[in-house]
């Protein structure tokens, strides 16, 4: 099975190559989704998050995610406590994904990770290739500012605060360019789907 790795920046339409690769009838493992998995209600991951945090970040048994990422973004110490309850869940609900699909005997998956190298899936042997979707700088900032409804300064902070765009281009075995339109993008996009198909028998035996 090839497993390609699907990143990108904030805001640069991984979510909208994500849904096109999914539309063409790749399998995807979408990490945000996983991540909100395994804090569903009555998970050990939710009630170490509970212990760790207060039972105040919990709303008629849901976690609050708007009050906890207030709380540990401008927090580091914070933010890495938060990470230390979490990561591992997620790793592990990834790993049973990928061997769901692995005896599927599915040929291609995408495992969409927003922080796939922030979290080192490109240095664990997770991924065969990696996919990196990008976009002008001001396009990105544009789309971020209406998508999240955020001022100038914010969305300029959620920027920076990521792994700059062009190390990840750097790493990237596809890069996706998303500045233009939707006819521009598609284009690319059966041009991967025809390259991975091409690679894909290579890694049958994985």
């Amino acid at each position: 099975m090839l497993i390609v790795g699907l990143t990108g920046g904030i805001a640069t339409g991984k979510s909208t190559v994500s849904a096109q690769l999914r539309a063409a009838g790749l399998p995807i493992v979408d990490a945000d989704l996983v991540a909100r998995e395994v804090v569903e209600p009555g998970t050990h991951t939710l009630e170490a998050i509970k212990l760790a945090f207060g039972g105040q970040i919990i709303t008629n048994g849901v976690l609050d995610r708007q009050q906890l990422g207030q709380r540990v973004f401008s927090h580091p110490a914070e933010l890495a406590r938060l990470n230390a309850i979490i990561q591992p869940a997620i790793s592990a609900a990834m790993t049973d994904k990928i061997n769901f699909w692995r005896q599927q005997k599915t040929p291609i998956l995408i495992l969409d990770v927003p922080l796939l190298f922030e979290r080192g899936y490109d240095t664990q042997q997770r991924v065969d290739k990696i996919i990196v979707v990008t976009a002008d700088a001001q396009q990105q900032l544009a789309r971020l500012k209406a998508r999240d409804h955020l001022d100038d300064q914010q969305a300029r902070a959620r920027i920076q605060a990521q792994m700059p765009l062009a190390e990840k281009v750097a790493q990237a075995d596809y890069v996706i360019d998303n500045t233009g339109d939707a006819a521009q993008l598609q284009v690319q996009i059966q041009q991967l789907l025809t390259e991975l198909k091409e690679l894909a028998p290579k890694y049958d035996t994985k």
